[in-house]
């Protein structure tokens, strides 16, 4: 029989049943927690923003780009000054604008590169891949140089390889001779 206490209304702890299975359950649930916040949400993470998202941003950011540059034909006035300079070709490495015409310049490329044979010069302003995160997709300009070019099937040839960052599949003419990349 239970024994009262001396209030009267309180039962003693011996007639009380013990809830063991909330401790189970518990760890059940930091189990799930720590699986989704270490293996669920990551992957996750490399999915935002979309690519239209960030194409849209990445666009927005650079015709405020093109516009302090000068416009189109300022950029494919540079370029083509810059190509008869570098006849032999020419490769900026990372960022390195030492050297390059004023309208590449402010457009703040990461890599601009010239191959004479295509007569196309290219210029890199967004783009790079990351291993285990998330990759930011290419944007950049084909520039036609010289007649060489005509022939030239713009958004081919000589890009990084076949990573998100490192490669595009577009091609599309934004200007007398300028191609926007993505």
């Amino acid at each position: 029989m239970a024994q009262l206490s001396t209030l009267g209304c309180i039962a003693s702890m011996e007639d009380s049943t013990p809830s063991r299975s909330s401790l189970p359950r518990l760890l059940l649930l930091i189990a799930i927690a720590f699986f989704i916040f270490f293996f669920i949400l990551p992957s996750c993470l490399t999915w935002w923003p979309p690519a239209s998202v960030e194409r849209r941003e990445q666009r927005a950011k650079f015709m405020e780009r093109v516009q302090a540059a000068g416009g189109w034909d300022a950029i494919r006035r540079d370029c083509i000054a810059f190509a008869a300079q570098n006849t032999n070709g020419f490769y900026s490495h990372f960022r390195d604008t030492n050297g390059l015409p004023a309208a590449i310049v402010a457009l703040k490329p990461m890599i601009v590169e010239y191959v004479p044979p295509t007569g196309c010069m290219r210029i890199r302003i967004f783009g790079m891949h990351s291993t285990g995160g998330h990759s930011t997709p290419y944007f950049g300009l084909e520039v036609d140089t010289s007649t060489n070019s005509v022939s030239y099937n713009h958004g081919s040839g000589y890009d990084n390889g076949g990573v998100i960052g490192n490669h595009h599949s577009v091609a599309e003419k934004v200007a007398e001779g300028i191609y926007e990349l993505y």
